[in-house]
């Protein structure tokens, strides 16, 4: 993998708390979570994702709690990966950096 240059931008992870700014923002209480592999999906509160992980929890590490229980997860092959994300992300503007 190619490192970036001091010109590029180092990609950044988005945190709960940042999640959680950009969901109030929208007036939404709710994170949608869906997965694209299977027929999963369900709503989780914002508030109570805040209450049991802060508002520091990186969104990778977030996305492993909530799929957790999804045996494509901890799956060894590429292929077999969970795609569990929130639509609801590609809505709403990035977090300003």
């Amino acid at each position: 993998m190619r490192r970036p240059t001091r010109a590029e931008p180092t990609p950044s992870i988005v945190t709960l708390g940042e999640m959680a700014a950009l969901f109030d923002d929208a007036g939404l209480t709710m994170l949608e979570v869906s997965c694209n592999c299977c027929d999963r999906r369900g709503r989780v509160s914002i508030a109570c994702l805040l209450a049991e992980h802060g508002r520091a929890l990186p969104g990778p590490l977030l996305r492993r709690i909530l799929a957790a229980d999804c045996p494509r997860m901890i799956a060894g092959r590429v292929p077999d990966v969970c795609g569990v994300h929130s639509p609801q992300m590609a809505r709403l503007p990035s977090p300003p950096r």
